[in-house]
């Protein structure tokens, strides 16, 4: 039964995407003839980067909307509501996914985000830092993945599990990006792997700087010193009570990892768009969308 919900998200997933892809395709992408430059290591790897950047861009967004927002939400639906609309809003606004429909947006934000709750209520936490959604992602995408794939994606999930600093994130992903192992793969392997280690590295960077923004937008009241209180002296990758800096970093890569494996898929499906636009496509998507959540339900696990 769980293989084929699996299959059935990923399949969902895919389609989606290869009806988007199609109309990109058509209306503004022509088929490179020569060497794309995208074959290239550097090129491919900047790409996600940019990637990696509109992740940060968008959470700011979100952000903005939730300080700017008039009044209290009742419960806890009522954010994800409000969060899913600005993620919705916000990504369409991105030229990256000019041409896709913003119905066919919110049903794979919808689709991630879906997936991201199943597992936190079927996995209720007790220390935060063994609820792994990222290697529940990896296992989801096993039949598409390669085992060199998984291997360096197990590697990453091991940093993220004992690195002390996000320098120490930044710079391990960096080896891996330049390591033999990933230039042993091909170029479409590749791009998987630089989905995860550019959203990674932009997801540390940004929430260590701005988890705090975001407790304060979204918790009213005095409860927003109460939850500093909880971290008092503590740093963004150390555990304390129900806060987790490593789950937050982990919950980005995996949609980033999950919806460039849909998105690489969908490219292949369809004649002339090829793997890496419907890669950087997903993988933006699905960041955004694990990202914010996790972000929010994990405050707002402290605010209920």
């Amino acid at each position: 039964m769980k293989t084929t919900i699996n299959n059935t998200m990923v399949l969902a997933a895919t389609l989606l995407l290869s009806v988007f892809l199609f109309t990109f395709c058509t209306q503004t992408v022509e088929n490179p003839k020569g060497e794309d430059a995208l074959d290239k290591l550097d090129d491919a790897l900047q790409e996600f980067r940019t990637v990696g950047l509109l992740h940060n861009e968008i959470m700011d967004e979100v952000l903005d909307d939730f300080r700017n927002h008039n009044g209290r939400f009742e419960d806890r639906e009522g954010y994800f509501e409000f969060l899913e609309e600005s993620l919705v809003r916000n990504l369409s606004s991105k030229d990256l996914l000019q041409g896709m429909k913003v119905e066919d947006i919110q049903a794979l934000l919808s689709q991630e985000i879906t997936r991201f709750r199943m597992f936190y209520e079927n996995n209720p936490r007790k220390v935060v830092d063994t609820d792994n959604y990222f290697q529940s992602t990896i296992s989801l995408y096993d039949d598409l993945l390669s085992p060199q794939q998984m291997q360096i994606l197990y590697q990453i999930d091991y940093i993220i599990q004992y690195a002390s600093s996000t320098q120490e994130i930044i710079s391990s992903f960096e080896m891996i990006n330049y390591s033999p192992e990933v230039l042993s793969l091909s170029h479409d392997d590749q791009l998987v792997i630089y989905a995860a280690t550019s959203v990674g590295i932009e997801s540390a960077i940004y929430w260590e700087a701005n988890y705090q923004y975001w407790a304060d937008a979204l918790i009213y009241d005095d409860s927003g010193t109460e939850f500093f209180k909880t971290l008092a002296g503590a740093g963004f990758f150390d555990s304390v009570q129900w806060f987790s800096g490593r789950r937050m970093v982990r919950a980005d890569i995996a949609g980033g990892v999950g919806g460039a494996v849909t998105g690489c898929m969908a490219g292949l499906l369809i004649g002339g768009v090829g793997c890496p636009y419907g890669a950087l496509s997903g993988g933006l998507i699905g960041a955004a969308g694990a990202s914010a959540h996790d972000a929010a339900s994990q405050i707002l696990e402290y605010a209920f």
